[in-house]
């Protein structure tokens, strides 16, 4: 009987001797790759890309208020077509990534715009609880903004390739606003001697899955797609968010270098209330240039 307990004793022993061992071992494997700098001996511990981009945009707004006091109901309203809003525009772009442990990044972006015009209207256009008349002189503003940021995990890691997926989170924010002073017909009548304004706005966090993935061209060139999107259900928003590109960097110096990317974002968002109902259908693309800083 003692022979028979003895047994597994040592064995327990010495498994409880080598399981810390394989463990340390892994774990000193996975990490080894993970130091590598990328692409080649660019360190990439920090890297910032700033710049710019000139997109293409595609607009349609639904507006609606005070539906339960019989406010009017309109249609998606096209900025571009009906309101004569600019089809394209240059705007801000930035996006950076922090390596703080092995594989773990931490990632963050922000890209935003601003339109504006002053138009003679061809037809009657519903917003909100009023009507701006055909003949009317309307200025319309249209503003986008999509700050957002992710943890990122690097499964593969290494001088010449890295892959990783991410979750994190978004905080569009879109506005739409028409103003005019005369030829405004509101829930009581048409509107003399005051001027009407009337912003259609959206806001709200949503949750982010995302991949990325470079790869090593040459030494100190790399390119690669980054997507982020996700089906987002949060009441009273429902509706999406996507974002992709495809880029390729040039590192002139281990810290300094330029890059180009064409990317591609489509907002698809509603916001639906007792009295009230928001529609956005809004997507831009176009080319991106950046310089980038790394360390």
């Amino acid at each position: 009987m003692q022979c028979v307990c003895g047994v597994p004793t040592r064995r327990s022993a010495v498994a409880r001797r080598l399981i810390p061992l394989l463990i340390a071992s892994g774990l000193l494997l996975a990490a080894m790759p993970a130091q590598a700098q990328f692409p080649g001996d660019v360190p990439d511990t920090f890297r910032l890309r700033l710049g710019a981009m000139y997109a293409w945009f595609n607009t349609s707004v639904t507006f609606q208020e005070n539906i339960t006091q019989g406010g009017p109901i309109g249609g998606g309203v096209s900025l571009e077509n009906v309101l004569g809003m600019p089809q394209s525009t240059a705007g801000f772009n930035g996006w950076g990534s922090w390596n703080f442990a092995g594989r773990s990044f931490i990632d963050f972006g922000y890209v935003g715009f601003s339109r504006g015009r002053t138009q003679t209207l061809s037809r009657d256009v519903t917003f909100g609880d009023s009507t701006y008349t055909a003949g009317a002189s309307v200025s319309a503003t249209s503003k986008s903004n999509l700050p957002y940021i992710d943890y990122s995990y690097g499964f593969v890691k290494n001088e010449n390739v890295q892959f990783g997926l991410s979750l994190g989170v978004a905080y569009p924010i879109l506005e739409a606003e028409l103003s005019a002073a005369a030829g405004v017909i509101g829930p009581g009548g048409p509107v003399v001697g005051n001027s009407v304004t009337k912003s259609a706005k959206l806001s709200t966090p949503v949750p982010l899955l995302g991949l990325n993935f470079d790869g090593r061209l040459a030494d100190g060139l790399s390119g690669g797609i980054r997507v982020l999107g996700i089906f987002a259900p949060v009441h009273p928003y429902v509706g999406s968010v996507f974002e992709a590109d495809a880029h390729l960097d040039w590192y002139a110096t281990h810290n300094f270098g330029i890059g180009a990317a064409y990317g591609y974002t489509k907002f698809a968002l509603k916001k639906e209330q007792t009295n009230s109902f928001i529609d956005f259908s809004y997507r831009y693309d176009g080319p991106r240039l950046f310089l980038i800083v790394t360390f």
